[in-house]
């Protein structure tokens, strides 16, 4: 590593406290689409009837739903600079996410990350990245989670 990049190395892309926020809200279709497209079958996201014979008010999205909306808020955040201009990327190592609520189509989600830990990892040339983060609908707590990304500088292009 030159110069620069030791020095780099020693600034971490990613910050205690860096908290990171999206809106959400799924429709029924949208609720329908996506149990379909991961092929989970569960009349809980498909059938109004059979959500409501089971005691919820309508259509309930897969967990994978949003599940898979709170972890791609993380590449997508990682992606872009850091504060200072620094050009970064995150590479997810690992999510546990508890789901502690129904999701309703068309209620407002609001989902936030807040990085709680940042580790340099040498074997892997960058930072572990900690999170903790959950999705309510107004108090209503819907899922909590944890995760795990690797933070560090795009590669750069190799010489030709």
């Amino acid at each position: 590593m030159d110069a620069g990049g030791a020095v780099d190395a020693l600034r971490a892309l990613a910050w205690v406290g860096e908290t990171f926020t999206q809106r959400a809200r799924f429709s029924d279709a949208q609720i329908r689409a996506f149990a379909t497209s991961v092929d989970d079958h569960n009349p809980l996201h498909h059938d109004v009837g059979a959500a409501r014979a089971a005691g919820y008010r309508g259509l309930i999205a897969s967990g994978t739903q949003l599940g898979s909306v709170l972890m791609a808020m993380t590449a997508t955040h990682f992606a872009k600079p850091a504060a200072d201009g620094r050009p970064r990327l995150g590479l997810g190592l690992g999510f546990d996410l508890k789901f502690r609520g129904p999701v309703y189509a068309d209620e407002d989600m609001a989902l936030r990350w807040t990085v709680t830990a940042v580790d340099w990892k040498e074997s892997l040339a960058g930072w572990l990245t900690r999170l903790a983060g959950d999705a309510r609908a107004g108090e209503r707590l819907l899922l909590e989670g944890t995760g795990t990304l690797l933070v560090r500088p795009p590669a750069r292009e190799a010489k030709r």
